[in-house]
């Protein structure tokens, strides 16, 4: 019996390390950063992707406010799953479910008025909210393994406090990365 065991192990060893092999020729990893925000926010748009097989991978995405307002700044990170529909690896047509986890810190001003005096005091409000949402787009891989993203989402916001902020949430890249 510890033989038959100990055989089946060996066999069931040796598949997994041949399926690994063949899995590893093609490469699982994508990074991409987003130029167009980066320039025009200043907003740094990155996203991390592991490719679960030609049809699906799973990654994150995370929107980063990088200017320096008192008032205001966000910062958003959304954990996704992707279905490919493309005749390449992990390529083509797209359709994404995900998680944003967004923070913001929003400061309003209100006004008081005593007597003959104006004046404003701060009021500093913090959220951090859970939504869910859905996404398309297309990924196109290129020579040397260089990547081009055009994509889109939109989700719906959760246990939101502020009256300020709005319920509805996005993201979305148009970018370029590299597949390692």
């Amino acid at each position: 019996m510890k033989k038959i065991l100990l055989v089946s192990a060996l066999v069931a060893g040796l598949s997994s390390l041949n399926a690994q092999n063949t899995a590893s020729a093609e490469r699982q990893n994508d990074i991409m950063i987003s130029p167009i925000e980066l320039i025009a926010g200043p907003v740094l748009n990155v996203s991390y992707e592991r490719l679960l097989n030609e049809n699906s991978g799973i990654g994150i995405n995370g929107l980063f406010d990088l200017q320096n307002d008192e008032d205001y700044s966000f910062n958003q990170i959304s954990p996704y799953y992707r279905m490919y529909f493309g005749k390449k690896y992990a390529s083509g047509f797209f359709v994404e479910g995900f998680v944003p986890i967004t923070m913001t810190n929003d400061t309003h001003y209100i006004p008081h008025y005593d007597s003959n005096n104006y004046y404003t005091s701060p009021v500093e409000e913090k959220n951090t909210t859970l939504g869910i949402g859905v996404g398309f787009g297309g990924k196109w891989v290129a020579r040397k393994n260089i990547i081009f993203e055009a994509s889109a989402g939109i989700a719906r916001r959760f246990g939101l406090d502020s009256h300020y902020d709005s319920a509805i949430t996005g993201k979305g890249m148009l970018g370029i990365g590299y597949r390692f």
